[in-house]
């Protein structure tokens, strides 16, 4: 369950709190944590609004160094999903893209639901 802090920040009764700090980031605090998210607004596929963030969001604590596990990781993007569809936004994950032979990246490409 979430509770609103602000008109962008909510709490969830497990204790994580994600809020958004500016046009382009968001925190991610846990445990007196706090992990800067580099976000972008889109929509998904289906038109559907949502933040947009990069598969490596949630390698390591800010001012750290060590990994944070694998395990770890996939429960905070979890708790990332679950704060921004309280917040009435899908969360898509974006994919790793190799620029093409002119050295030029493609379209941004999302998928919904990751």
């Amino acid at each position: 369950m979430f509770t609103w802090l602000n008109k962008q920040g909510v709490k969830s009764d497990r204790g994580f709190i994600v809020q958004r700090t500016g046009r382009f980031t968001a925190e991610y605090r846990d445990k007196g944590k706090v992990i800067t998210l580099d976000v972008e607004d889109g929509t998904t596929l289906n038109g559907e609004p949502c933040i947009i963030v990069g598969p490596d969001v949630f390698e390591h604590w800010d001012g750290e160094i060590a990994r944070i596990s694998a395990d770890d990781q996939v429960q905070m993007f979890q708790n990332l999903r679950e704060a921004e569809e309280f917040q009435g936004l899908k969360l898509a994950i974006e994919r790793g893209v190799e620029p093409n032979e002119r050295g030029m990246l493609p379209p941004r490409l999302v998928r919904d639901g990751e």
